[in-house]
C-alpha cells in the first residue's frame, strides 16, 4: 500500500458516518482523503470541516480515486449496491451493521469481495469488547460442550422522537425492518457466535408501542441441528438493565448479564451425572469458574484498525463480511415465520423472504406525520 497508509472514504457522513470520521482519526496509518453524503450540503460542510474533497455520490468517490478503502454507514438496503460497487473498483469495504436488509444481497456482497479478491469487514465492534473476545474463546475451546439451551433478551429502547428523526427510519422502505435491523443486530451477532446458528425458528414480532410500521418487538423459539432449544427476544419498548445471553451446556454454562460474564463449570458434567449418579436428588456441582478478562482496544476503530493491519501486515480480520451474513439470516427467518406463522427452517429460501419484503413495501400506506430530521451521531458511539 502507498506509503504503507491506506486512504479511507467514508461514504454516508451523517451520524454514524461522522463517528467513522473521528476512529479513522485515531487509527495508526490510517487517513481520511474523502467523504460523499447525497446531500450536498452535508457533503460540503463535512468535507470543509475536515479538510478533504467531498462528492455527492459513491460513484463520484470512486472515480475520484483518492481511497484505498471506505466505510458505508448510509441507511442498510443502500449498503449492498454501494459496496458492490466500491468492490467492482477494486476498494476494500467496512460496512456498518446489518450488512443489508436481505441476506440475499449480503450473499451478493461476499460473492463479490472474493471475486474481486478487496477486504470485506462488517461494523461488529462489539466483539473487540473483552468480556465478548472472552466469552467467544470459551465456546470455541470446548468449555461448555455440548450445547443444550440458548437464551437472549435485549431491551434496546428508543423513544418516538428518535424514529421521528428521519423519513427512512422505521419504514419498510428505508430500513426493511425494525428492532432486529437496527438495534438488535450487534446482540444477535454476538448470540450467533456463541450459541450457533438454530435449524428451525418460529418467530413472532409486532409493533406494540411506537407510531411505526414495523416491529419494535421480535421474538422466536429456535430448535438447533443437535436438538438443542433456544429463545430470542428483543425490543426498543423496554429499558435496561437486562441485556443478557445464557449458553447452557453439557459441562458449564455461560451468562453474560450486562456486561459481565460468568462461567460456572458442571462437575460432572450433565451426561455423566444422569448416567451415574445413585443419588435421588441434586444435581452436579456447579462451580463458578474464575476468568482472567485481559484489557484489549474495543470500538468502532477497533474495526477499522483490524481491516488497516489486515491489508498492511495480513492480520486475521475479527469482522470478515460474510460472518455478518449469519445474524441477518436470523432476523429474516423470524420475520418470515412470524408472517407465515409457522416453523421456518433456516438457511431459509432467500427469494421468498425477498418476495415477503416486495410485498410490505408494495403494501405500506405508512406516511410520518411529524419528522424533524436530525443526523446526530449517538452519544454512545465509542472511536
Amino acid at each position: 500500500m502507498r506509503g504503507k497508509v491506506i486512504r479511507f472514504g467514508v461514504i454516508g457522513v451523517g451520524g454514524m458516518g461522522c463517528g467513522h470520521i473521528a476512529c479513522i482519526a485515531k487509527v495508526k496509518q490510517a487517513r481520511l482523503t474523502a467523504v460523499c453524503d447525497i446531500d450536498p450540503a452535508t457533503a460540503e460542510k463535512v468535507g470543509k470541516q475536515f479538510n478533504v474533497p467531498y462528492y455527492f455520490n459513491h460513484r463520484q468517490l470512486i472515480k475520484a480515486g483518492l481511497c484505498d478503502a471506505v466505510t458505508i454507514a448510509t441507511p442498510h438496503p443502500s449498503h449492498a449496491s454501494i459496496a458492490i460497487d466500491c468492490m467492482n473498483a477494486g476498494l476494500h469495504v467496512i460496512s456498518e451493521k446489518p450488512l443489508s436488509e436481505r441476506a440475499s444481497m449480503a450473499a451478493k456482497m461476499v460473492q463479490a469481495a472474493k471475486r474481486n479478491r478487496v477486504a470485506f469487514a462488517v461494523m461488529f465492534q462489539r466483539r473487540f469488547e473483552p468480556a465478548i473476545a472472552k466469552a467467544m474463546a470459551i465456546v470455541k475451546s470446548g468449555q461448555i460442550g455440548k450445547i443444550y439451551r440458548t437464551c437472549m433478551i435485549s431491551p434496546e429502547f428508543r423513544s418516538q422522537a428518535y424514529y421521528d428523526s428521519g423519513t427512512w427510519r422505521a419504514t419498510w422502505t428505508g430500513e426493511g425492518g425494525g428492532v432486529m435491523m437496527n438495534q438488535s443486530p450487534h446482540i444477535i451477532d454476538i448470540f450467533v457466535q456463541l450459541g450457533g446458528m438454530p435449524s428451525e425458528v418460529y418467530g413472532h414480532t409486532e409493533t406494540r408501542m411506537h407510531r411505526i410500521e414495523v416491529e419494535d418487538l421480535a421474538e422466536a423459539l429456535l430448535k438447533y441441528p443437535n436438538g438443542g432449544t433456544g429463545y430470542l427476544y428483543c425490543s426498543t419498548n423496554e429499558s435496561g438493565p437486562g441485556q443478557m445471553i445464557e449458553i447452557f451446556g453439557e459441562k458449564g454454562k455461560l451468562v453474560f448479564r450486562n456486561g459481565e460474564l460468568k462461567l460456572y463449570r458442571f462437575n460432572p458434567s450433565i451426561p455423566s451425572y444422569l448416567a451415574h449418579s445413585k443419588k435421588m436428588w441434586g444435581g452436579p456441582e456447579s462451580v463458578e469458574v474464575p476468568l482472567k478478562i485481559p484489557e484489549m482496544k474495543s470500538g468502532h476503530a477497533s474495526v477499522i484498525a483490524n481491516l488497516v493491519r489486515h491489508l498492511l501486515y495480513g492480520e486475521k480480520l475479527i469482522t470478515p463480511g460474510a460472518s455478518g451474513v449469519a445474524s441477518l439470516e436470523l432476523a429474516n427467518a423470524i420475520m418470515l415465520s412470524s408472517h407465515e406463522k409457522r416453523w421456518v427452517k433456516l438457511p431459509i429460501g432467500r427469494a421468498k423472504y425477498d418476495a415477503l419484503l416486495a410485498k410490505l413495501r408494495r403494501g405500506s400506506k405508512f406516511v410520518k406525520q411529524t419528522v424533524q430530521v436530525k443526523r446526530i451521531t449517538d452519544p454512545h458511539h465509542k472511536a
